[in-house]
């Protein structure tokens, strides 16, 4: 265990310095991509609507967000003659969400020529049959599906069900880590998971060492070193679109609303 902890110290130590070195050239800083989320900066004091609805959830439900409308989360944009891209997520966390929320926001009042539309969920949500019923509905009408750390083998069923026969009508469906037959889901350009546990991939190695350890943290630099080595092999459009997923991952694993 000692030994493990040097190794994942003295990487997490490597991907800072690496990553200081090239921060002058992005606008996004990623270099706390491999630590927890923070989440948007709120002033102190300050909740979003879920919050207060949470606050006052008893005991027996907080957990299970079941007093919580989905709807509360839903942000329709003025186009304005802008582009509407219509996303709909699946995440397991608020904090996730209160990212996500920022960000589009953001979008929204300020790029001229994109808007996006969200509808959210949190997993949990997903047992009550009317929020699924909506969940359906919106991803029938959504340019983009987003999943991440769907684990719960029953929930995980109900979304396959319903993404999967509408997986290619939608422009982009990006799934981070989740159970095997969510990831399958993924398609990000000529990126896909479809045959994911069935290739000797790089990416599906990552994710059986990952089942196997439970250490995501060590596996995730391990697959970012790796990765350029494959890369290389592929064609131009293929290496350039799995590019985009891996990085499209370690924003999302930064957790803020700039990432």
């Amino acid at each position: 265990a000692a030994a493990l902890g040097s190794k994942v110290a003295f990487a997490n130590k490597s991907l800072r310095a690496k990553t200081t070195a090239k921060q002058s050239q992005r606008l996004v800083v990623t270099k706390a991509v491999i630590s927890p989320p923070n989440g948007p900066l709120k002033k102190a004091g300050a909740k979003s609507e879920e919050d207060k609805l949470l606050a006052d959830a008893d005991s027996s439900s907080k957990g299970m967000f079941t007093n919580v409308d989905p709807a509360i989360r839903t942000i329709i944009p003025e186009a304005n003659g802008r582009t509407v891209v219509k996303m709909v997520y699946v995440v397991l966390e608020s904090q996730y969400q209160s990212s996500l929320s920022a960000a589009v926001k953001q979008i929204n009042a300020t790029n001229k020529n994109v808007c996006v539309q969200v509808s959210g969920y949190l997993l949990e949500e997903l047992r009550n049959e009317d929020n699924l019923n909506q969940f359906k509905t919106d991803v029938e009408n959504a340019n983009v599906f987003i999943g991440s750390l769907i684990f719960i083998e029953e929930l995980a069923e109900k979304i396959v069900d319903i993404v999967a026969p509408l997986r290619d009508s939608l422009d982009a469906c990006v799934i981070f880590p989740s159970m095997p037959a969510v990831m399958r889901l993924n398609k990000l350009g000529t990126f896909s998971m479809a045959q994911l546990g069935q290739s000797k991939s790089a990416i599906a190695s990552f994710m059986r060492k990952k089942k196997e350890s439970g250490g995501f943290e060590e596996g995730m630099l391990k697959l970012v070193r790796t990765l350029p080595k494959v890369l290389k092999y592929l064609p131009s459009d293929k290496a350039a679109d799995a590019r985009n997923f891996m990085n499209s991952l370690q924003y999302w694993l930064g957790g803020s609303s700039e990432n």
